[in-house]
């Protein structure tokens, strides 16, 4: 998420038309939750114009393309709504790269509400292989620095009891929102942990891993990285640096 674009990285951090439309009388959807990447977009069609746009989504991709593309719509004909691109939202987003498959999700929600609105039928395209598990597409690329470098190294015992002290005082937090985190191992610089419910994918799982990232970085007093992974049958921690 942090090699976003800065255009990216605002519809990410400021979400619009994020949340449920009642007055929607358009719906699509695409994706799927299993894939990490469901998308439901409604609009709120009045005189052959899109008057309102709103979506509903999993994935931090997805949730910037859904963003961007309710306020592309919004405001637009029928004729021009559906001629609306996946090029064209990739160019507002600055360049998704490989990214570009949310788009092309987004662009497919939309297509699908317009055909429901006007009854008829739409065959989205052949959906491209999911890439990997959206909690580590959204895991921080480098290294946190700690504010204050420790003089003398903490042994692997303090490091266990300071890593799993952290880890505890953000879980009642996490699970408030519906989510969790879980230690399964450090190995150097590199903690690895297993995100679950609300955590995993979504817009927030970046703020989160990054947030526990300098926390960790700075009760060790040397650079951490955290690295969401699929959860293991057996938890380790590792004091070799």
């Amino acid at each position: 998420m942090l090699d976003f674009s800065e255009k990216a990285l605002d519809h990410f951090y400021n979400p619009r038309n994020a949340g449920p439309l009642e007055a929607a009388n358009a719906v699509g959807s695409a994706g799927s939750l299993e894939g990490g990447d469901a998308i439901r977009l409604m609009l709120r069609i009045e005189a052959g114009v899109v008057a309102e746009a709103r979506f509903q989504a999993f994935g931090g991709e997805e949730i910037v393309c859904c963003s961007a593309l309710t306020v592309m719509v919004t405001g637009l004909g029928l004729e021009a709504a559906r001629r609306l691109s996946v090029d064209a939202l990739d160019a507002a987003l600055g360049g998704l790269g490989e990214r570009r498959r949310a788009a092309e999700l987004a662009w497919t929600a939309l297509q699908m509400a317009l055909c429901q609105f006007e009854g008829r039928s739409f065959e989205p395209p052949r959906a491209a292989p999911a890439p990997a598990a959206p909690a580590k597409l959204l895991a921080p690329r480098h290294e946190s620095k700690p504010r204050t470098v420790r003089d003398v190294p903490l042994s692997p015992d303090e490091e266990a009891r300071l890593i799993a002290e952290v880890i505890e005082s953000v879980r009642p937090r996490l699970r408030a929102d519906g989510g969790d985190v879980t230690l399964l191992a450090v190995e150097g610089s590199k903690v690895r942990v297993h995100l679950t419910g609300a955590c995993s994918g979504c817009q927030l799982a970046a703020l989160t891993l990054g947030g526990l990232q300098k926390r960790l970085a700075d009760a060790l007093g040397r650079p951490i990285r955290v690295i969401p992974e699929e959860k293991r049958a057996l938890v380790a921690i590792a004091g070799a640096r």
